[in-house]
């Protein structure tokens, strides 16, 4: 007969889950500031690396990395910006649509449902003198998100500067029996962030350029800024795209036509479908090797906690723990519990036949 694997272990492993989670909850905001910046900062450290191994000091180096971070998200906003200021000039005639629309919907409402116009336009002059304190809370949004990227992109500098300081103080942790080991945990650590990281803007790439096509085809105006807003959404993984697709397909239907909004649902169902079955297992999903099942329950867990923000950092944080306790004595079985093999497997047989056919070619060239 087995051994019974002990129900008071059982109960502090339970009671510590519980204790991190109420931790994290009330602690959001820093901890999810303290997330980005360290996982964009284990993106940008082989950069960095490759900077100092030509002579430039870690200070510079880590500025630069700091400033390519800038520059990518500053291209981005900008971007949105001009594509939001061509939509400005059709927005009355947006609204117009909009009103006539709205206007179908509550002959409908009234005549099928029995509910007076008068009573919706009452709701909606009651939105309206809302819309000062919507205004407010938008404005001080705006300001508390620039002050959290301050602190995020100085957090990222700091975390490249001092670097190996946090790997030694990793190590120092292990016996010195044990060290060389525990050096080889925090690189693998590194890797799985660098490649999620990568994995995942590779993938939003991927999934903007596919839905940019699929608009221009179908003549959908202001197809750029709608690609743009989808592929951003696509961070979220599993059901960024589907909730990145409302836009289009509500953008359709004010602006567009029936069949628009019509081949706006396929081209949205068909990127999904190439995402789930070739996007997230070949291009995000091996890089952490998350199984299926707790996948979902990460997002899950990561929404409840800390939000849209949980959703995001919740898999490669799940990815970096899964390393920790294939490492830690007496903790393997909990990696096996996380971990899918046959998503590892197949994220690296796809790149390197990739890589392989990309350097064949290279030398016959």
């Amino acid at each position: 007969m087995l051994p019974h694997p002990g129900l008071a272990r059982l109960n502090k492993i339970l009671l510590f889950v519980i204790l991190l989670s109420v931790i994290l909850y009330f602690g959001r905001q820093f901890f999810v500031l303290i997330s980005f910046a360290g996982l964009l900062a284990m993106l940008m450290t082989p950069l960095s690396n490759k900077l100092e191994s030509r002579r430039i000091s870690r200070v510079f180096s880590s500025i630069i990395c700091v400033l390519i971070i800038v520059t990518a998200f500053s291209a981005v906003i900008l971007l949105l910006y001009a594509q939001i200021s061509s939509i400005g000039r059709e927005l009355p005639l947006i609204l117009l649509r909009y009103e006539e629309i709205k206007l179908d919907i509550q002959f409908w409402i009234n005549d099928s449902l029995g509910i007076s116009t008068q009573q919706l336009q009452v709701d909606s002059s009651n939105a309206f003198r809302n819309a000062g304190s919507f205004l407010t809370s938008m404005v001080m949004g705006t300001f508390t998100f620039i002050g959290s990227l301050f602190l995020v992109l100085v957090f990222i500098f700091l975390f490249l500067m001092q670097r190996n300081k946090y790997q030694n103080f990793v190590v120092m942790l292990y016996p010195e029996d044990k060290r060389n080991e525990a050096k080889e945990m925090v690189d693998r650590i590194s890797i799985v962030a660098q490649h999620y990281l990568t994995g995942r803007l590779v993938a939003a790439l991927i999934m903007g350029i596919l839905f940019l096509i699929g608009f221009l085809i179908i003549g959908l105006k202001n197809a750029v800024i709608l690609s743009v807003i989808v592929a951003i959404m696509t961070i979220i993984p599993y059901v960024g795209a589907l909730i990145g697709g409302l836009v289009p397909f509500f953008i359709s239907i004010i602006d567009g036509s029936l069949d628009q909004s019509i081949w706006v649902i396929i081209i949205i169902l068909l990127i999904n479908v190439i995402d789930h079955y070739f996007i997230e297992p070949y291009v995000v999903g091996g890089s952490v090797s998350i199984s299926p099942f707790f996948t979902i329950f990460v997002l899950i867990l990561g929404g409840l906690i800390w939000g849209l923000a949980g959703i995001i950092l919740f898999l490669p944080l799940s990815g970096i723990l899964k390393i920790i306790f294939e490492n830690v004595q007496g903790l393997q079985p909990y990696a096996s519990l996380i971990g899918d093999q046959s998503d590892s497997l197949n994220h690296q047989t796809f790149w390197s036949k990739y890589k392989g056919r990309f350097y064949r070619r290279k030398k016959l060239e």
